[in-house]
């Protein structure tokens, strides 16, 4: 009587065991799909800094385009950055970012 008690709650267990080990399964899927989409918000917002920071042609240092623009006309554009070390003006393509001169 007492080997069948213990075979049930050995199957029991082995049951147990089985559905914990899909739950592993399915977390680790969860994490994978989550660290992927992690992955493509982090090259996105690296592509979004990419295009707001500028490198002064003259000077080499890098430097943020909207802290250090002008515009030249009736609207606000960015139009030219200036350089905040050289002081150097250099046009901006609304596309591109700098043009290369």
């Amino acid at each position: 009587m007492d080997s069948e008690k213990l075979e049930c709650q050995l199957k029991g267990l082995e049951a147990k065991i089985s559905e914990q080990e899909k739950l592993v399964e399915t977390l680790q899927s969860a994490f994978s799909q989550v660290k992927t989409a992690l992955e493509k918000l982090q090259e996105q917002i690296q592509e979004m800094h990419q295009r707001s920071v500028a490198t002064c042609n003259a000077c080499s240092i890098e430097f943020d385009l909207f802290a250090n623009h002008y515009s030249i006309g009736l609207f606000d554009n960015i139009v030219y950055v200036k350089c905040p070390r050289c002081h150097k003006s250099t046009p901006v393509d609304s596309r591109d970012g700098l043009k290369k001169t």
